[in-house]
């Protein structure tokens, strides 16, 4: 299918991939995280017409090696995707299978639809760390993934607490109901998190800014019997100092988290239903001129999310 793209989302993993820190192939075209409309189908293609409001999933499998058959398709031996290993979405027009285009309500405003392939990960993993109603759970990094997680976490009946070190996002984090926010740079996160949990420490916690410094600290974090979620993609090559002891001693669990297997569905139902805020935290639209900018001011923490309108 060929499809116009409406706007397309500035993912932290497209910054990796602008600075040398995630391994593709060049010369690539980014862009993996968005919505448009159908500009031309092909011969066999009968679910969906020209001028359908869509929402791709960048994510593409086989469907027929070892881990496809068994439901892993993010783990598929020939696994590729749009926007990491074949040219993606910060462009006019983006050719998809279309097994992976997912038509969206066309009375709905597209720019919420290019949040699907990220709220289709964070449910990915949600399902993941399984947290249940009651339990405390602390989010570190409060980007647009860390903020989606806070909602889908509080529709969960969790208390939810978010730490960062950007004042824009806490304040963003409160107005879309986080219960307690903290900032590492003015207020110990140990302290705070102590006092919230009344010494025990979080039953979860989300891991959504890929910094090793936040990893580690959170084995500091949790509770006896406790998750660690790791969401956040740090570069390829970082390495963690962690004692293994305190993992043995707690029963801390480790749970890794990678794309969105199965989900993408779910997600666009979510972002229908409005049960997420996503449009509330996009700091500014860009054009194609205009994505070097959106890279350096996320590299200079500043903003929350940037969409890319390519017309």
């Amino acid at each position: 299918m060929l499809v116009k793209v409406a706007y397309c989302g500035v993912c932290g993993t497209d910054l990796h991939i602008f600075r040398g820190e995630f391994p593709v192939k060049l010369p690539l075209v980014p862009g993996h995280e968005f919505s448009g409309v159908v500009e031309g189908v092909g011969d066999k293609v009968t679910e969906l017409k020209v001028g359908d409001h869509v929402s791709i999933d960048p994510n593409m499998n086989c469907g027929d090696c070892y881990y496809c058959r068994r439901g892993m398709t993010n783990f598929c031996e020939k696994w590729s995707a749009i926007g990491v290993t074949t040219q993606g979405a910060y462009a006019e027009l983006v050719s998809a299978p279309a097994s992976n285009v997912y038509r969206v309500p066309n009375d709905a405003p597209l720019e919420r639809f290019a949040f699907v392939e990220p709220v289709s990960c964070v449910l990915h993993g949600l399902d993941r760390a399984n947290p249940r109603k009651g339990e405390k759970v602390l989010v570190t990094g409060l980007g647009s993934i860390g903020l989606i997680f806070g909602q889908l976490l509080k529709e969960r009946g969790t208390e939810v607490m978010g730490s960062d070190l950007v004042e824009e996002r806490l304040r963003m984090a409160e107005k879309l109901g986080f219960d307690v926010t903290t900032n590492p740079a003015s207020e110990s996160v140990e302290r705070s998190v102590f006092s919230w949990t009344e010494g025990r420490g979080a039953d979860l916690v989300v891991e959504a800014s890929g910094s090793t410094n936040a990893l580690e600290g959170a084995l500091g974090l949790v509770d006896k019997g406790g998750r660690i979620l790791v969401f956040g993609v740090a570069p390829e090559d970082a390495t963690l100092s962690i004692r293994p002891f305190a993992i043995y001693r707690n029963e801390v669990s480790l749970i890794g988290s990678f794309t969105n297997p199965l989900t993408f569905s779910r997600a666009v139902d979510i972002i229908a239903s409005g049960k997420v805020s996503v449009t509330e935290i996009v700091s500014r639209v860009v054009d194609l001129e205009g994505v070097k900018s959106a890279f350096e001011e996320i590299g200079q923490m500043r903003g929350i999310k940037y969409l890319v309108k390519p017309g």
